[in-house]
């Protein structure tokens, strides 16, 4: 049962996820289209953010590196 639209709650969560992460494109990490809420329910999927990692990444002890995955 859904007691507010799920783009509603992505909506909310976004901003959380912004209070408390911040903005990580400069670390090369953003944020998918969808929020994680609409992501989960159209493909089972789950976007996963690890406080410690993200903490590291900010103080650059960890390195983003991007690439791109090939699904067959």
């Amino acid at each position: 049962v859904h007691y507010l639209p799920l783009k509603m709650i992505d909506g909310l969560l976004l901003m959380m996820a912004n209070a408390v992460f911040g903005d990580l494109s400069r670390h090369g990490i953003t944020r998918p289209e969808k929020g994680p809420f609409v992501l989960k329910s159209e493909t089972g999927r789950s976007a996963v953010i690890d406080v410690g990692t993200i903490g590291l990444i900010k103080k650059d002890k960890i390195k983003v590196s991007i690439s791109s995955v090939k699904h067959t």
